[in-house]
């Protein structure tokens, strides 16, 4: 089996799941355009440190700001693609709320625990109970119980944020998303209505489709960045970043890579340490790699052929591009 030796570890498995098996030929892909690959990314990079100062990232999302985002994000992508495609039904959660709720209902938790431990302790020192040093040791970690509220609030709220998300129910779309700010409403909606186009060409969700709904978010984000006056683009640009570096990583064979990739930060983390005291959700590292190859190869595919590899990619029956 061709490919590195990570994507040979996992190619079997994501076999058995029904991903599509062009992984390997992906990677070669990429391999073999690595330094193009390279130039799209530091492109994209500069792009992203100079799109922060030129848009707000907007208030949160209203359901009436909601909706026209959708019915333009829909309208975009049927000229984009030339697919008359019914648009999918919106289901508008109140995510800001609930975050505000669950936060406030442990933040009391725990200062209730911390102060009762606080008490305890300090009252067993007044009695002669514990010494200095001791009483020392067993607030320090009591005070840690009072840090606990920062994480979970920044990881509920990313995987509220990135719980935005495309379900089939009786045979019709539906995106599911929330109250987020509006260039992240944008952003997200148009990763989804990507793939409720695929799905009613009666395509997956795969590498090349991964691939496709990824770049199909950033035009979206791009043109209705423009439109609204809002940051739509950082949003798309971060995740497109993460996925292009750990390609651009992936299929290095032995390539040195340049120091100033090491400084693109990516979303994607693996490590149970570096996730817990971010505060950010886990990733699994079998999807990062398809989707990594994904965007990494339409990126390519979009450098060599243009805005038209979407419109065909759409439209061609074949499971994956002819490269």
């Amino acid at each position: 089996m061709e490919g590195s030796p990570e994507l040979r570890k996992i190619q079997r498995p994501l076999e058995t799941r029904g991903i599509p098996k062009d992984i390997p030929n992906s990677e070669t892909f990429v391999r073999a355009h690595w330094d193009i690959l390279l130039s799209i990314l530091e492109r994209h990079w500069s792009e992203l440190r100079e799109v922060k100062s030129r848009y707000p990232k907007g208030p949160r999302t209203t359901l009436e700001r909601a909706e026209k985002f959708f019915e333009r994000t829909h309208r975009y992508l049927v000229s984009l693609t030339q697919c008359d495609i019914p648009p999918p039904e919106l289901q508008f959660l109140p995510f800001n709320k609930q975050l505000a709720r669950s936060t406030l209902i442990f933040s009391t938790v725990v200062s209730s625990l911390a102060g009762v431990l606080f008490y305890v302790t300090l009252a067993a020192h007044t009695r002669g109970i514990l010494s200095q040093g001791e009483t020392v040791l067993l607030l320090l970690p009591t005070c840690s119980l009072l840090y606990l509220p920062i994480p979970l609030h920044r990881r509920t709220r990313i995987n509220m944020e990135h719980s935005c998300r495309y379900l089939r129910e009786g045979g019709k779309g539906h995106i599911v998303i929330g109250d987020v700010r509006e260039g992240m409403f944008i952003s997200f909606c148009a990763h989804e209505m990507a793939h409720h186009f695929l799905r009613e060409r009666g395509r997956g969700g795969g590498l090349w489709e991964e691939g496709w709904a990824r770049w199909i978010q950033l035009r979206v984000s791009e043109a209705l960045s423009r439109e609204y006056s809002v940051d739509a683009l950082t949003p798309a640009l971060t995740l497109l970043l993460g996925e292009l570096k750990e390609a651009l990583m992936l299929a290095r064979g032995d390539r040195p890579i340049p120091a100033w990739v090491r400084k693109v930060k990516s979303p994607f983390h693996t490590g149970a340490f570096t996730r817990w005291v971010k505060g950010e959700p886990s990733h699994s590292r079998e999807r990062l790699f398809v989707h990594a190859l994904g965007t990494a190869a339409f990126a390519l595919l979009n450098e060599f052929r243009g805005d038209d590899i979407f419109k065909e990619f759409i439209g061609d029956k074949k499971p994956y591009p002819q490269l």
